[in-house]
């Protein structure tokens, strides 16, 4: 058993296609454990929305959803609870019928899914599945419906019975944002693939720290700007502006009035900004709400950059206070500015050590196949 070659059907959130530039972390990381575990040598097959490029998953078949790019709109948190409006819960439900459609058509083919989508109708539909199955809890507890279809389906402190779902979190914290609600089965923090990041053992001269995430309020992008001028450093801005009034309102403004000082880069491939981790002094990550993982300040740490962090939810798993970054108290922008130059004095080289440690994408790849193979066990 622990060597058989397993076949895994992953299903993708049909927000977005899988492609260059990701929408988001879930987006990357799941390309991610798709090229992973097909190099493991396991059957992969991804199914994803519409527009998902085949070659962005090297190894594993891409099974396209139909979902016109548009129609789905990707959830927002800003770490408030928060639900769907009824149309679009309707959309994702059509979206999601059909993928576990295409999914039981070609049941003979896998042994197991692995979703990764925090919508409804993603755990509604999935019960119904003949296959086990698994979901990935990217977000925190923060929205009533799912709250309650998980604790239904998997109630906490009851033991398992048949046909139920596994759920996974990426991170201690997120894992118990859920205590009393449901069941977790694992938690099993993202990863991330050293071999493609690019170190440096320097910062690039002239120096400039760096925000990499969407631009929107729960990522801090403003609060970046203010860190970035009180520090008296140049700000690279990378990301998609997932909310276009923050944007106009908070963001666009610096770009107006002291464009050499803020630079807004917009989406960008992850070679791009791995690229522009290796050079940044820092990068910053001023998060407004308590982030469940925070792969970016672990893509940054593995490009040698340390991360000025404000100390919520997994951050303060990732991030060594002293070590590999400063991890501060939310809001306090005087406190981030005064520690770049700490940070900037930090062993880089310690920063990539920290991540090849626990943080790579074949020891989130193994603890998935030990999942999954207690998943068949049963």
């Amino acid at each position: 058993m622990t060597n058989r070659r397993l076949r895994v059907a992953l299903l993708a959130p049909l927000v977005s296609p899988i492609r260059q530039p990701y929408l988001g972390g879930a987006q990357a990381l799941l390309r991610d454990l798709a090229v992973t575990l097909a190099k493991r040598g396991h059957d992969v097959t991804l199914y994803a929305a519409t527009g998902s490029d085949p070659a962005a998953v090297p190894g594993a078949r891409l099974i396209q959803i139909e979902v016109a790019e548009g129609q789905l709109r990707p959830a927002v948190f800003s770490g408030q609870r928060t639900e769907q409006a009824p149309a679009e819960d309707s959309a994702m439900t059509a979206a999601f019928t059909l993928a576990y459609e295409a999914i039981a058509a070609r049941a003979g083919e896998h042994d197991l899914i692995h979703a990764h989508a925090y919508d409804l109708p993603a755990f509604a539909l999935g019960v119904s599945q003949q296959l086990p199955i698994a979901h990935t809890l990217h977000m925190p507890n923060l929205r009533d419906s799912v709250s309650a279809m998980l604790s239904s389906v998997a109630p906490a402190g009851k033991p398992r019975v048949s046909n139920q779902p596994w759920l996974i979190t990426v991170s201690q914290w997120c894992a118990e944002t859920y205590t009393g609600t449901c069941r977790i089965d694992a938690v099993i923090p993202n990863g991330v693939d050293l071999d493609a990041i690019p170190f440096s053992a320097r910062p690039a001269d002239p120096p400039y720290l760096l925000f990499a995430g969407r631009i929107a309020p729960e990522k801090g992008g403003a609060e970046a700007i203010e860190i970035a001028r009180a520090a008296g450093y140049p700000l690279l801005m990378a990301g998609g502006v997932y909310d276009q009034a923050y944007f106009s309102q908070r963001i666009q403004p610096w770009l107006d009035a002291d464009p050499d000082s803020v630079q807004f880069l917009g989406p960008l491939p992850h070679e791009r900004v791995w690229s522009l981790m290796a050079g940044a002094t820092a990068v910053l990550v001023p998060s407004n709400w308590e982030e469940p993982f925070g792969l970016a300040a672990c893509e940054a740490q593995a490009a040698g950059a340390p991360v000025i962090a404000y100390a919520r939810g997994g951050l303060r798993d990732i991030i060594t206070d002293g070590e590999t970054g400063a991890l501060i108290t939310p809001g306090d922008i005087a406190a981030a500015a005064a520690s770049v130059s700490r940070v900037a004095r930090m062993n880089r080289r310690a920063c990539r050590e920290h991540v090849a440690a626990r943080f790579t994408l074949d020891r989130m790849a193994a603890d998935h196949e030990r999942l999954y193979r207690r998943m068949l066990s049963v």
